[in-house]
């Protein structure tokens, strides 16, 4: 039986006196009339069926289709301009359709839903095991909100009904929303497999409530970063290190301590870029200190909220004085003290294609390899339903020579390869640039390497892998939060949406077939670094 309905008079003054933002709305140009408004948005939002809008009118309650059972946990609004709704509903008969919420602010509404498992909702109603009663979703307002307080969420239903709860939303900051939001996604449970149903509840439309959410909160933190500069003052440098700082400030001293020893150091620059504020004054102690002891050159960019890997090494690369960018992971240091000759000659001797981006071997302490570049797979994600098996194709990421012993030749040769490991990218600036640098649709970290590698094979400029050699503490570096976790879920998803295609053509496997053509140099015997440097110093004269 289908749901009843009222036809509801469109009342220009009531619609403008119960709804705010339409008047914002013609103010800025957005719309010429209240009418219009309401045919392009008031009419796919339900909002002549706001109690508001229906009491300014004498008429009662909302449509009579009301019975829903739903219950609202949470209701969060950032200032500037995104909701969080959490909560569950009783779907089993007639499946959630959309959700509404309703301010002083004035309205908004969703399809873009996420649902997830509420094991105490089953507890509760006694409901068999398979149904998930849980959802969320995050609206975007589209303008700043100016305060928090009382919200009618409204859950409709396929067949009509519908259930509203009020509640009191407290306003935070962006970059709070969107944590709490990361934070909820990490934790969140299913019946099915977590990646895939994850995937689908970001494809329905949360990935681009949250992709926009983000790139709102990283233009205004680096717009608010302050620079300061400690060392030998030169106008340029032949290559600038780029670190990305966060939560652990003692890897800058043990970095520029490690980095500080051999020829050429003099030539090169270190760009600390902070995505921890708490830790400004910790580390403008410890640039100072290490620029007096070890002689360095340091730009400390400090940022006033954690902007994520991209941006952060993207404000760092503006700031660099070097036509070098040398992108390094705090937890990456050298194996020997010719580093810098080695960078130099890699630049002087290699074609030009081979060193526009180029990779590190990096190894584990007890010296076993732990990166030679790396490689894609096509997952093929499965998520058992009542209804059936869902499947959807995920990129995962391996690492070529991973575990490989201290001894092994077999990854010792400069090759061509899929990608290289954010830990360290040597790239020339220009190229970077050219590239657009990191991809700041990526959150906090994970996959933004790939990324940038896929979009210069895609130029036609494969990254390579060189025999520059450092050692990489994996995971030390950065403290680690379940936001993060969210993030790089959220990260798969849009990494896959954006190169699944191509990977699965052009570059799946360990040896794609469009790299072969590529030459790889041959594995020579082991030769001192020494002798290396030495021939490349004779072979320049």
């Amino acid at each position: 039986m289908a749901a009843p309905t009222f036809a509801i008079e469109f009342d220009e003054a009531a619609y403008l006196a119960t709804f705010p933002d339409v008047t914002y709305a013609m103010d800025t140009g957005e719309f010429a009339t209240a009418r219009q408004h309401f045919d392009v948005h008031g009419v796919r939002e339900d909002r002549l069926w706001h109690e508001a809008y229906l009491r300014s009118l004498g008429l009662a309650a909302p449509r009579g289709a009301q019975g829903a059972v739903i219950s609202v946990d949470s209701v969060i609004a950032s200032a500037g301009g995104s909701i969080l709704v959490v909560g569950w509903v009783d779907d089993r008969e007639s499946p959630l359709a959309s959700i509404s919420v309703f301010g002083a602010a004035g309205a908004w509404h969703s399809t873009a839903l996420g649902r997830v498992r509420r094991a105490d909702v089953e507890a509760a109603t006694g409901a068999a095991p398979g149904h998930l009663f849980g959802f969320w979703a995050v609206l975007d307002v589209g303008r700043p909100i100016a305060q928090g307080g009382e919200i009618l969420v409204r859950a409709r239903l396929a067949d009509g009904k519908f259930g509203e709860v009020k509640k009191t939303a407290p306003l935070v900051s962006d970059a709070a929303l969107r944590n709490t939001i990361l934070g909820h996604f990490a934790a969140a449970t299913y019946f099915g497999n977590r990646d895939v149903e994850g995937a689908l509840a970001l494809e329905a439309g949360i990935g681009e409530a949250l992709v926009g959410l983000n790139r709102r909160i990283t233009s205004g933190i680096l717009a608010g970063a302050w620079v300061t500069y400690y060392g030998p003052e030169r106008e340029r440098f032949l290559g600038s290190i780029i670190v990305c700082l966060y939560g652990k400030p003692e890897f800058l001293f043990l970095q520029a301590a490690l980095f500080s020893v051999g020829r050429r150091v003099q030539d090169y620059e270190f760009v600390y870029v902070s995505n921890s504020p708490e830790l400004t004054e910790t580390l403008v102690k410890e640039a100072k200190n290490c620029a007096r002891i070890y002689g360095v050159s340091i730009v400390l960019v400090c940022l006033p909220e954690n902007a994520g890997f991209g941006a952060a090494n993207n404000i760092g690369a503006k700031y660099a004085r070097s036509n070098r960018l040398m992108i390094t992971n705090p937890d990456v240091f050298p194996r020997d003290d010719f580093w810098a000759e080695r960078h130099l000659a890699i630049l002087e001797t290699q074609p030009a294609a081979q060193t526009a981006m180029f990779g590190a071997p990096l190894y584990y302490d007890d010296g076993s390899l732990m990166h030679h570049g790396m490689y894609f797979e096509v997952d093929k994600g499965v998520s058992i339903r009542p209804a059936g098996i869902v499947e959807r194709p995920m990129i995962r990421t391996e690492h070529y020579g991973k575990g490989a012993p201290a001894w092994g030749r077999g990854f010792a040769a400069p090759r061509a390869v899929s990608a290289i490991s954010g830990a360290f990218i040597s790239v020339a600036r220009d190229w970077f640039e050219a590239l657009g640098g990191f991809n700041e649709d990526f959150l906090f970290g994970h996959y933004e390497d790939c990324d940038l590698c896929l979009k210069s094979f895609a130029r036609g400029v494969p990254v390579w892998v060189q025999e520059f050699p450092l050692w990489h503490m994996e995971g030390k570096g950065s403290a680690r939060r379940e936001s993060h976790e969210g993030g790089m879920l959220v990260n798969r998803w849009t990494f896959t949406r954006q190169w699944g295609a191509m990977i699965a053509q052009t570059l799946r496997g360990a040896n794609p077939a469009v790299l072969a053509g590529a030459p790889v140099a041959p594995v020579a015997p082991a030769v001192p670094v020494v002798g290396k440097v030495n021939a490349a110093r004779k072979a320049r004269r």
